[in-house]
């Protein structure tokens, strides 16, 4: 008897871990009901962020969004219109220039589809690529948005001009990268520069400021939150010691004045962020490319607030995971690594549909069937009802 007993508890105990290392394959989830959203990865890593995000335990892999053969894709930004298509801003530059022609031949293209999944067409050339030119030369990091009747195109470009005002400081191989804005009255453009020749947020002048000589203000999002414009942007005096700050207008086309400080405080390099307002707390995605924060380089972080000038890893989670993590099938042996050799997301992309994430779109390094070209992918978020 007390041997039949001992068995049923050896096999209730199999049971339950081996429901648990089902949850933990999943989703990485740990133990406890009450603990179910901190990731043990994290845990394990002593990681500041160990909370997993619902929107991010709810993705579901769906597939390519955005394939062109003879193109390099990168940064997907969507929007839904008035007849419920969805629209696509990427940057995509020729496929024999390799990864670098980001660099010199990047342009932001245009694509639509019937639904959020695709598949894609494209449409038109938003913004043309100039290659040689000192300004307007490459264009890239599309954040498309739409306030009222007028459509925001925030883009990136490349100051070689000889006569910059913002010279000093750190400069990359490529050149110093600023944010623009081109507006329309039309989904399908023309789109018309704003500010100056296209630049909305310019370098403070204070050498005691952040911005003064910063390496770039670059990768920019944008939101319109109780009347006022805020433009998100990645600055600092050197990029690994960049953080995300933020500038301000009551005027849709500015002019717009940089906030005192930056709005993160996150301890390593983060870039490539997205803004949306989910739950009545102001949500900005991010790349968490070296791990720091995460415990594994590659995921993401939702940072949430309900101030939209302060951000704190305090009150971060984990945004999004690795494409492993979603793709359970992928066939390793099939992959080809054409940027870097991580299998993870970069320059997220959330679509909101009634006012929720809906849909999560990214592009890639690595080609998950071999081919010679990056592509853009997209993901449904199933569980963006739960809490956070």
């Amino acid at each position: 008897m007390r041997n039949t007993s001992l068995t049923l508890t050896l096999l209730l105990i199999m049971v339950i871990v081996c429901g648990k290392a089902t949850a933990y394959t999943k989703f990485h989830f740990q133990r406890s009901e009450t603990e179910k959203t901190i990731d043990s990865i994290a845990f394990a890593k002593g990681a500041p962020v160990k909370r997993l995000s619902a929107m991010a335990s709810g993705m579901q892999w769906v597939g390519k969004a955005v394939d062109e053969p003879n193109f390099y894709v990168w940064c997907t930004s969507p929007i839904m219109s008035s007849d419920r298509k969805v629209h696509l801003f990427c940057s995509r530059w020729p496929k024999k220039l390799g990864m670098n022609g980001w660099m010199t031949h990047s342009e932001i293209a245009h694509y639509i589809g019937d639904q959020p999944e695709g598949p894609f067409r494209f449409v038109n050339t938003a913004i043309s690529a100039n290659p040689g030119s000192p300004w307007n030369n490459s264009v890239l990091n599309p954040a498309i948005f739409k306030f009222e009747e007028t459509f925001v195109l925030l883009y990136v470009t490349f100051d070689h001009r000889d006569d910059s005002p913002y010279r000093g400081g750190q400069t990359l191989p490529c050149g110093k990268m600023y944010t623009c804005m081109a507006t329309s009255n039309s989904i399908n453009g023309p789109w018309v520069k704003k500010g100056e020749d296209g630049m909305i947020v310019f370098p403070s002048k204070d050498p005691k400021h952040y911005s003064f000589q910063s390496w770039s203000l670059d990768n920019p999002t944008m939101l319109q939150y109780n009347g006022t414009f805020y433009i998100y942007f990645k600055s600092g005096r050197e990029q690994f010691k960049s953080r995300y700050c933020y500038a301000t207008s009551n005027q849709l086309e500015g002019p717009y004045k940089l906030g005192d400080e930056p709005c993160t405080d996150n301890i390593n390099y983060i870039e490539d962020a997205t803004v949306f307002i989910w739950k009545k707390k102001i949500c900005l995605l991010t790349d968490d490319n070296m791990g720091s924060h995460t415990g594994v380089p590659g995921r993401g972080i939702l940072w949430q607030s309900e101030s939209p000038v302060q951000f704190r890893v305090a009150d971060a989670s984990i945004g999004f995971l690795k494409i492993l993590d979603y793709y359970k099938n992928l066939d390793l042996t099939r992959t080809r690594n054409l940027y870097g050799n991580e299998l993870k997301f970069e320059r997220p992309g959330i679509l909101m549909i009634d006012g929720k994430p809906a849909y999560f779109y990214g592009p890639s390094g690595v080609n998950l069937e071999g081919a010679d070209h990056t592509c853009s992918y997209v993901m449904k978020i199933n569980d963006y009802l739960s809490d956070n």
